[in-house]
């Protein structure tokens, strides 16, 4: 009786695998140059390791802008030690898409990030995993946006002092994050811009930061949020006279209801914005 020998072989090319030839999956990134080069979709060129199975304990996708054209995957492995934040390339339908980061929880479990572009891509990807996407929709918030100088005047070289005040005048319940733009010599969550005699008036500060603390804030209807800020740290006022001012608010809008969405993660951006002046005159001899 003839013995049947089946031989496998392996043709390692040199040359850039096209998208076409992989199959859906997550792979290990690899350091080899003998391996198989492919661009992912954020146009940088990688090598393909081996094809991972690895134990998904969670998926989620979600937007990250609100027009819907930017995405954000999170996929939670158990804890890996090892993992780094580009480990691994997702490969789904013909694109790859690097990994864009990773992260741990109390060396329990790990999680893997990658960025997705286009709302027809993320859909594909959703797919493979068996979940939906998480889009941003308005929230419907309706308010009522003031900035309240302390003082009808100021004199020159005061603190210039403004009252926010945010009223919730529409029927349902809204959250936004207060802060996260705090980590700066100024309160980087306020966006001023400021006229005087019809021209525009320099910023003096910087509007870069390092994050920050933030807290979430949960308006009802009927209710208000209060903040102070000094403008002074946007503008040095050195002229007497009338400025007029257009002040701004990011407001970081998060699902009030939904309890198991973490804080985070934003449903919506937008700004409460409402223009006033500030008075400046002479500081009175004593």
């Amino acid at each position: 009786m003839k013995k049947l020998i089946l031989i496998a072989v392996l043709c390692i090319s040199p040359f850039p695998v096209r998208a076409a030839q992989a199959e859906n999956g997550i792979y290990e990134r690899s350091q080899d140059t003998s391996a198989a080069s492919i661009k992912t979709q954020d146009g940088q060129q990688v090598r393909l390791g081996e094809r991972r199975t690895l134990q998904i304990l969670k998926t989620e996708m979600f937007s990250q802008n609100n027009e819907n054209t930017r995405f954000y995957l999170s996929v939670t492995i158990p804890y890996d030690p090892s993992l780094g934040p580009s480990s691994y390339i997702l490969f789904v339908d013909g694109t790859a898409y690097r990994q864009g980061g990773s992260g741990s929880s109390q060396n329990e479990t790990s999680s893997l990030s990658f960025y997705v572009a286009g709302d027809d891509r993320a859909q594909q990807v959703a797919k493979y995993f068996g979940i939906s996407v998480r889009y941003r929709r308005h929230p419907g918030h309706q308010f009522q946006v003031s900035f309240i100088p302390a003082k009808q005047e100021f004199d020159t070289g005061e603190e210039v002092i403004v009252t926010l005040r945010i009223t919730n005048v529409g029927a349902n319940a809204v959250s936004f994050m207060q802060g996260g733009r705090n980590r700066a010599e100024r309160g980087n969550q306020y966006v001023f811009s400021a006229r005087y005699s019809g021209k525009q008036v320099e910023d003096v500060g910087s509007s870069y930061h390092f994050g920050g603390l933030a807290s979430r804030r949960v308006l009802k209807p009927g209710d208000e949020f209060e903040d102070k800020v000094s403008v002074q740290k946007w503008f040095s006022f050195k002229d007497v006279g009338i400025y007029e001012i257009h002040g701004s608010y990011y407001l970081d809008f998060q699902d009030p209801e939904d309890s198991s969405y973490s804080l985070w993660r934003t449903i919506w951006e937008d700004y409460a914005s409402a223009d006033f002046t500030v008075t400046i005159k002479e500081r009175p001899n004593k």
